[in-house]
């Protein structure tokens, strides 16, 4: 491991970093990625996977937020004027300042577990401006992403990404991957972000108004989670949106599919709107 980079313990923000060549071989093809591309990856850590990246001949802005290894990768790359690194953390730093003015960015990295849920709703932010997505999660996130309509870890996650196409978990990853090795398996995910809804919303901020409502409370059935959190909309009302809908009365949210989401909340801001 490179002077800089941290040898022994937990790395301070809890980073786990890969060093198997067969993994970071798999994501790299998995990203399908071709010269000229251009790549966000957070988390350059030991630069492993940067490295790779460049190799096809992509161009790569890292996001590091350790300072403690920040000079060990600017003299690693410091050659390579196809990389670019900034220094801070993913979530405070404005992505305008990441993103290309024209053009679409693979999105890819080892996220850390601690905040890789806040990364994957920062992406849905700027749909229009990511092609697609390849990342390290813990498993437990990875389910999430893909999950059916049905199964217990079908929620918001999954609703919300799944309007924006559907993520798809590549391979599970056991911890012996990573130095030092997380306590849970991890999932290689690959997303093609659409960048319109793959449903025709009316309003996309209140699609996700009305899906943070209906998951609220997962255990009440789906009209009085609604009902409990949309005060403009009555129960009468809400019933009749799921009859159309070909839903009980006695629905969860999670046995509602995402096309079903789209259409509810479509019916329910015509409601809204026209009173």
């Amino acid at each position: 491991m490179s002077a800089g980079f941290h040898r022994r313990g937990t790395p301070p923000y809890g980073q786990h970093f890969l060093h198997d060549k067969n993994l970071l071989a798999l994501i790299v093809n998995s990203a399908g990625l071709s010269p000229g591309d251009m790549v966000i990856e957070v988390g350059v850590g030991t630069g492993k996977l940067t490295r790779a990246i460049l190799d096809v001949g992509a161009s790569v802005t890292g996001v590091e937020i350790d300072s403690s290894v920040v000079a060990a990768v600017e003299e690693q790359f410091a050659k390579d004027t196809s990389f670019r690194l900034v220094q801070g953390d993913i979530l405070r730093i404005p992505w305008e300042g990441l993103l290309p003015q024209e053009g679409q960015v693979v999105f890819m990295g080892n996220l850390p577990y601690a905040v890789s849920s806040q990364v994957i709703f920062r992406i849905l932010q700027y749909p229009e401006a990511v092609s697609r997505a390849i990342f390290l999660v813990q498993w437990e996130v990875g389910r999430r992403l893909a999950a059916d309509p049905g199964s217990k870890e079908f929620g918001i996650m999954s609703v919300a990404c799944q309007l924006h196409g559907r993520p798809r978990i590549l391979r599970k990853v056991p911890p012996g991957v990573f130095l030092p090795p997380p306590k849970v398996d991890s999932a290689l995910v690959r997303w093609d972000v659409a960048s319109e809804p793959v449903y025709q919303l009316r309003s996309r901020e209140f699609t996700r108004h009305v899906v943070r409502a209906a998951f609220a409370q997962r255990r009440k059935k789906l009209v009085n989670s609604l009902a409990s959190r949309m005060e403009s909309v009555n129960k009468i009302a809400l019933v009749e949106a799921l009859d159309r809908l070909d839903l009980g009365e006695g629905v969860r949210a999670e046995q509602v599919t995402v096309e079903q989401f789209a259409r509810l909340s479509n019916m329910l801001y015509d409601m809204e709107t026209k009173r």
